[in-house]
């Protein structure tokens, strides 16, 4: 039904040849299969990130394994730039912030392809694991001229392994991958827990094929209860999480360049209360979430400088949410179903004029399309952009300068109105000598309203008082823009560490937020409005060092993000932002045991929970902990783990009297994990 609704729709004709032609001549928009592998060198800075004219963050393959993350967003909580806010009651997802901006401004890929988000707003990055990630970019500040839309805030680039170590041999089929099993067990409340994941690649000179998947089960702790009113109650203590995930890769590489086909599922359910007291204890929310995506990479090579890359994918995304009292006389029910079906093509042309200049222009178009219960029709949306940018070098490459621009052109679907933005950048840095680079850089972003701000229909019926609401989309939204302005020195010193202190200012015009418009009815009236200006600013500092055992990185990030409300004619703090966040992970090498132990930790600040209100949440601090060691020549790891060492101790309560543990959901005492993970190969 989804694919015969895209078909009817009169713009899809130009789309589809659009997307064919992209086929022919594409590939993954960022990073080239066969591109260098970062080099760390004891006598400069890091390679790729001090080349980088914009200032990248780069978390390797085994930072990953050595945090235990299990997913792109444990992944990413080491990175001080970066708060990724846990689930919380009546909220089954992560939400990313990166400069003050959330949910929908910073643009979230894997291989350069946009991962949808839910229809909350956030982009479901529990749902990622980290199998088959070879190392995740990320870019602070707006990224718009090379990613268009909701890149605001920045981007995060997922980088997946797509060839083995011994793929190149001619000596015929080569096959490797990797198992990993991992117990995990919480003494406090006697849970279990499991993850199992498995990645497979197999191939010879020209074909190859990579699969990696995984399965992670939390069940999650239940109680019973005896309420006066509702009787006997039974509950869910902590989440139960299911995830299922699977993506396989075919490529076919020759001296022209290359093509892959590749797909991906994944299949998410999590059960939990939203609610912790009287019989309200027995309202369970069930979250169920489902992605499909499919589509095609290409590289074609016309000589040595000039290529061009590209992609066209479709993805769909099902989102179900329900709840369900079960409280004697006060039982209910109720649940929402929607879902979204895109299709995006990207082609990219990459030409070295000479050896301090490459340009790269290109082509992007995507088809959105949303539907649900909480719609009356299927609502469509077109954004088409033509994008340039140039790299330039002067005095044996000391100076650098990334001048570039983009156009976007929606047309009128639906009834929409006409929308047209034009963004520029320059960014600009500056190597005085080989152990520091400044860099500078400006760009306008912008973020266009989203078919769910326009028209979705979201009733949170499930929270007593003012989160007892409906919440309507607003189709005469206008596109938010923001001028944003990024500055950052990077110093190598005395070749023992490495520091990085930073700063930006963004300024927003006509923010899209959900603004009370009748706060007498019941529920309350919520509706999606364009708030006239808002900034956001701060800094950043990290500090890194590697000796001959010992690794360490620590980082802390200041965040303000203030709205102007007119009517009170002063600048408001927005609400859950985390004003003051650090985060230390350490890593030494034993020896004579020849063991790895591995530390990582994090705080952030309590928030705001409502603007123009004194009610804050629970400030946040998490410790955990490892040790590796492996056999059989590196083919076989070993590891155990410790997480939530400290026991939920944190400094300060939230206005409304809890605790880190109950805001967050999270689960009492010290979780042990006991992993054993295989690596073969022929």
């Amino acid at each position: 039904m989804l694919c015969s609704a895209l078909f009817k729709n009169k713009v899809l004709f130009s789309f589809a040849l659009f997307s064919l032609f992209s086929v022919v001549y594409g590939h993954s928009q960022t990073v080239l299969e066969d591109d260098a592998v970062i080099e760390v060198s004891a006598q400069k800075l890091d390679q790729e990130i001090s080349e980088s004219v914009e200032k990248k963050s780069i978390v390797s393959e085994e930072e990953i394994q050595k945090s235990g993350a299990k997913t792109v967003g444990d992944a990413l909580k080491n990175l001080p730039e970066i708060t990724v806010s846990n689930a919380s009651a009546g909220n089954a997802n992560e939400s990313v912030t990166m400069q003050g901006l959330g949910n929908g401004y910073v643009k979230i890929m894997i291989d350069g392809v946009t991962v949808s988000s839910d229809f909350q707003g956030s982009t479901p990055i529990f749902q990622i694991p980290v199998e088959n990630i070879e190392k995740i970019e990320v870019t602070k500040g707006a990224d718009s001229v090379l990613y268009g839309s909701e890149s605001m805030g920045g981007s995060i680039n997922i980088i997946t392994k797509k060839t083995s170590e011994n793929a190149e041999s001619d000596d015929g089929l080569k096959i490797s991958g990797s198992l990993t099993e991992e117990l995990g067990y919480s003494p406090a409340i006697s849970n279990w827990k499991n993850y199992l994941a498995g990645t497979l690649f197999a191939g010879g000179k020209n074909l190859s094929n990579s699969l990696a998947a995984c399965l992670n089960y939390i069940p999650g702790k239940e109680k019973t209860t005896f309420d006066a009113l509702a009787g006997k109650i039974t509950y869910f203590e902590n989440t139960q999480k299911i995830l299922g995930f699977a993506r396989d890769t075919l490529t076919w590489k020759d001296d022209w360049g290359n093509i892959a086909l590749y797909g991906l599922y994944a299949d998410s359910d999590q059960k939990s209360n939203f609610t912790k007291t009287g019989y309200d204890k027995g309202a369970q929310m069930d979250y169920r979430f489902l992605r499909g995506e499919g589509g095609l990479n290409a590289k074609y090579i016309f000589g040595d400088n000039f290529y061009l890359d590209g992609f066209s994918a479709g993805k769909f995304y099902y989102m179900k949410t329900g709840y369900d009292v079960k409280a004697g006389v006060y039982s209910s029910s109720s649940s929402t179903d929607s879902n979204s079906c895109d299709w995006e093509s990207d082609i990219r042309a990459h030409w070295n004029l000479n050896e301090s200049n490459e340009l790269i222009f290109g082509l992007n178009a995507d088809l959105e399309s949303i539907d649900g219960s909480s719609f009356d029709e299927r609502k469509y949306a077109l954004e088409t952009a033509f994008f340039a940018q140039d790299t330039i070098s002067f005095f044996d490459e000391k100076i650098s300068l990334v001048p570039g621009f983009r156009v976007d052109y929606s047309p009128e679907i639906q009834g929409s109105s006409v929308s047209f933005m034009a963004t520029p950048k320059l960014a600009i840095k500056y190597t005085p000598d080989e152990y520091t680079a400044l860099r500078l850089c400006y760009g306008m972003g912008y973020k266009m309203p989203s078919l769910k701000e326009k028209h979705w229909i979201f009733r949170h019926s499930y929270a007593p008082g003012a989160g007892n609401f409906i919440l309507y989309g607003n189709p005469d939204l206008k596109s938010e823009k923001s001028h944003s302005i990024n500055a950052e020195i990077e110093k190598n010193v005395a070749n023992y560490f490495k520091f990085s202190l930073g700063g930006y200012f963004n300024y927003i015009i006509d923010l899209i937020d959900s603004v009370v418009i009748d706060a007498a009815s019941s529920p309350q009236i919520r509706e999606y409005q364009n708030v006239d200006k808002a900034i956001t600013y701060g800094g950043e500092f990290s500090i890194c060092t590697e000796l001959d055992r010992f690794k360490g990185k620590a980082g802390y990030a200041l965040t303000q993000a203030k709205s102007f409300d007119k009517n009170e004619e002063e600048w408001q703090d927005l609400a859950l932002r985390v004003r003051h966040r650090i985060t230390v992970s350490v890593e030494y090498l034993i020896p004579v045991l020849e063991t790895s132990f591995s530390a990582n930790a994090q705080w952030n600040s309590k928030q705001l929970l409502s603007s123009g209100t004194n009610y804050y949440t629970p400030d946040y601090l998490m410790l955990n902990a490892s040790l590796s060691k492996k056999f059989w020549d590196e083919k076989l790891e070993v590891y155990f783990g410790a997480d939530n060492i400290l026991n939920n101790m944190h400094f300060k309560k939230g206005t409304n009297g809890e605790n880190q543990e109950k805001y967050y959901g999270l689960e009492e005492g010290v979780t042990l994990r006991l992993g054993v993970k295989l690596r073969i190969e022929n």
